[in-house]
């Protein structure tokens, strides 16, 4: 049986592979990329959903109530940020994400998640330590946005005012990711499934291959 579960999750972490690498092809093609900008809410729903629903299975109830948790929060920061421009900087998002709710996807909550998950769980298979694990984990998450930024930008993803990206925006990055890993610490959740570690790493290669092939 857990052979079995080992079979099915390398099949999932492969798939999430094929896809990111059909979305590299996709965008740099010309007669492919705007069909690849259209699928992109729905791929990014389909592959969080696969990552949380296995995650979910090696987990408990302390994980779900986190998910929830992190989700509205780091949404109603999105919200406060789009109206006021005080959080990240003055921003505003376009239409590749996807259906929108007070100007922000609803999609983006649930990636701000995903990409916090997967740098804590990469983190906390060498460091169990509370502060240092959220510290490591924050750090990552600025710079997988320091990464996405350009790409995000160029696919109409958000952008902002006069293409400036403030230095703030990376301290609210770096605050939100450190409180969300603090919250999964101090919960002391299980939720270790290695698979959300992969689906960063395959996002973080996506944006690496597009900045570098992709932007003129």
């Amino acid at each position: 049986m857990e052979i079995k579960k080992i079979i099915i999750a390398q099949k999932e972490i492969l798939l999430i592979y094929i896809m990111f690498t059909v979305g590299i092809i996709g965008h740099l093609s010309s007669t492919t990329k705007e069909l690849m900008l259209m699928l992109t809410p729905f791929t990014l729903l389909f592959l969080g959903a696969l990552v949380l629903y296995q995650t979910i299975k090696a987990s408990e109830s302390k994980f779900i109530l986190w998910i929830i948790i992190i989700y509205l929060f780091t949404f109603l920061v999105e919200v406060i940020g789009v109206k006021t421009a005080l959080v990240f900087g003055n921003y505003n998002y376009g239409k590749t994400l996807g259906f929108k709710m007070f100007d922000v996807p609803l999609i983006i909550g649930l990636n701000w998640t995903l990409v916090i998950l997967g740098s804590l769980v990469f983190v906390k298979t060498f460091s169990k330590n509370i502060f240092i694990s959220s510290l490591l984990a924050s750090l990552i998450a600025v710079i997988f946005d320091f990464i996405m930024e350009p790409v995000a930008i160029m696919y109409d993803y958000w952008n902002w005012t006069e293409n400036i990206i403030p230095l703030q925006n990376y301290l609210a990055w770096f605050a939100l990711a450190f409180i969300a890993s603090t919250i999964f610490n101090l919960l002391k959740v299980r939720g270790n499934s290695k698979i959300s570690i992969h689906y960063v790493i395959a996002q973080f290669v996506f944006f690496i291959v597009i900045n570098f092939l992709g932007i003129n």
